[in-house]
């Protein structure tokens, strides 16, 4: 049965032309079907048609699990396998022998049931991504000269001669110190600009105004609950901000090859999320800065690198070198109230689907994100969630975009950078223009969203202009080569990329995390402030430009607010 009816990404442009940026075999990239479409991709979805077989999601009236719920669900022939008081939603697992119809009506008969759905796949749409190429500043910042590398010296057109012995030879002069490693990115290249277009910047950091919401905070104290792939705990710009590692992976319900599902990413996926809404500040760090450079991360794994089918090819290390993260919808449930446990200000959701009201799974569905999603919101929680990369106008009523309009959800659509016109032309280079709408974010006026950058064509270098977004990426486990896991020397990190520590790339997966960023800069600013009160104040200082039909976020401008009423 299918709950999702999911559009391909429009075809605006011919791409075929475009020079292909993830650098793997012709077998791979013809598998990933890129070069026949737009960019699309940075932000999870749930499959419109693959069902965890045999489990199941429960949900209760009133948002409360009976305390006899297990005995019952025992005499339904199913096996309660999680219990999420603060959801009022139960997964369970019925036998193999056992049929589907026979389990959903056993299942809806139970005292006090409202839905019962099926637990679904979680997959992460592909990254359009350019990688970093690595320098040598990469190593600690020590830069060693090549062989093209002139030393400036005086010319010499005769003879030196001495100083008289009565004047005294002067010191010689002191070299400057050597620029900081660190930050570099943000400070020194134009690859910040999505972090400051929403107000990351001030406190006199070089590379964006000296002054701006960071003279107030840097989000010191608020909590960002990431709920994606898993972080690298290893790398510099996540290390100093990361205090919880948690995975939510249960291989014994879908197992993977690609991924050992503990909290390390092994996608890349969640670390480039996660730097873009709290990547660390300062001496010690990487390359990087993000939103809320002081805030903490609350790594909540719930999504792991599963293998591709590719035609013709069955070898596992090509199937998982190609593999997209995914996870059960029951672990992003599961993740979320694990956010509230563990006393999350504010949870970024790259996760979103396109839901079909007119099923009868589909209204299910939204009623169980709605009840997921308010419980948090009571919980005293800002949610920020991705629009979407379909490119749809939501306002035809029978389809919804979930969890970005759930209750008590801020939807975030994806915008594009003044600097580098959107140009979806093959061969365009960055122009100055306006900033306007991606082309493959979802809209509408029922989404109710607000913009943050997202990226677009074109793209740039590494150290220039460009419409993409810069990122921390995934190196695997710590201390291993990259490839397939088959033992401990092994592992895959940033996509199909290798052990790369930066990438560039585009999506509303982008958008959510940056307008956490903001959310958590607020929370600092104002601890008396509610989640909804938070979220207002987004919403009444989010900034009307001409071009862009959605409002964008600005911290500068919330942070001048009074409360809002």
């Amino acid at each position: 049965m299918s709950v999702f009816n999911k559009i391909a990404s429009p075809e605006l442009t011919p791409t075929a032309a475009r020079p292909r940026q993830l650098r793997r075999s012709i077998s791979r990239v013809a598998a990933l079907f890129l070069p026949l479409l737009p960019p699309a991709a940075a932000v999870a979805q749930i499959d419109t048609t693959s069902i965890a077989p045999h489990r199941y999601l429960v949900l209760y009236r009133n948002a409360t699990i009976p305390g006899d719920a297990e005995a019952h669900l025992l005499s339904a022939n199913t096996r309660l396998t999680q219990r999420n008081e603060h959801l009022g939603i139960a997964a369970v697992q019925s036998p193999v022998s056992q049929d589907d119809a026979t389990t959903l009506r056993l299942l809806a008969a139970q005292p006090n049931v409202s839905y019962v759905l099926h637990d679904r796949i979680v997959s992460a749409l592909r990254l359009r991504l350019k990688p970093i190429a690595p320098t040598s500043h990469d190593n600690n910042g020590a830069q060693s000269l090549t062989p093209t590398t002139t030393i400036g010296r005086l010319p010499t057109h005769g003879p030196i001669t001495s100083a008289p012995p009565n004047i005294p030879t002067p010191p010689p002069a002191t070299p400057p110190p050597p620029p900081p490693t660190y930050d570099t990115y943000y400070t020194s290249t134009p690859q910040g600009w999505a972090v400051q277009q929403v107000g990351g910047y001030g406190n006199n950091t070089p590379g964006a105004p000296a002054h701006g919401p960071w003279d107030t905070t840097m989000g010191k104290g608020i909590r960002i609950a990431v709920l994606d792939s898993g972080v690298d705990r290893t790398h510099p710009d996540i290390a100093p901000n990361l205090a919880l590692n948690l995975t939510e992976v249960d291989q014994t319900a879908y197992p993977s090859a690609c991924d050992d599902g503990s909290p390390q990413d092994q996608q890349g996926h969640g670390t480039w999320t996660s730097s873009l809404a709290a990547g660390a500040i300062g001496p010690g760090t990487g390359k990087i800065i993000g939103v809320a450079p002081a805030a903490t991360i609350l790594n909540i794994k719930v999504l792991q690198r599963m293998p591709v089918s590719i035609t013709g090819d069955t070898n596992p290390a090509d199937l998982c070198e190609a593999g997209e993260a995914s996870g059960l919808l029951s672990w992003v449930m599961k993740g979320i109230e694990d956010a509230v446990t563990n006393r999350a200000d504010v949870i970024s959701l790259s996760v979103g689907a396109t839901a079909d009201l007119t099923t009868g799974d589909g209204a299910g569905l939204l009623a169980a994100f709605n009840q997921i999603t308010y419980a948090a919101a009571q919980a005293n929680i800002v949610l920020v969630a991705s629009a979407g990369n379909d490119g749809l106008d939501l306002s035809n009523p029978r389809y919804v975009e979930l969890p970005a309009q759930s209750r008590g959800v801020l939807a975030i659509a994806a915008s594009t950078n003044p600097a580098c016109a959107q140009n979806t032309t093959p061969g365009a280079t960055c122009t100055p223009g306006p900033v306007s709408l991606a082309y493959y974010t979802n809209y509408g006026a029922p989404l109710n969203a607000l913009a943050a950058p997202g990226g677009s064509y074109p793209d740039g270098p590494d150290s220039g202009v460009s419409g993409w977004i810069q990122g921390a990426c995934s190196s695997g486990l710590p201390n291993t080569l990259d490839g397939l896991p088959a033992n401990s020397a092994h592992s895959y990190g940033c996509f199909n990329l290798g052990h790369t520590p930066y990438v560039q790339a585009m999506g509303t997966s982008a958008s959510a995390p940056l307008a956490a960023g903001v959310a958590a800069l607020l929370r600092a600013a104002h601890p008396g402030w509610s989640a909804a009160t938070v979220v207002t104040a987004m919403r009444n200082s989010a900034v009307t430009l001409p071009g862009l039909s959605i409002p964008l976020i600005s911290a500068t401008a919330a942070l001048s607010l009074p409360t809002p009423q």
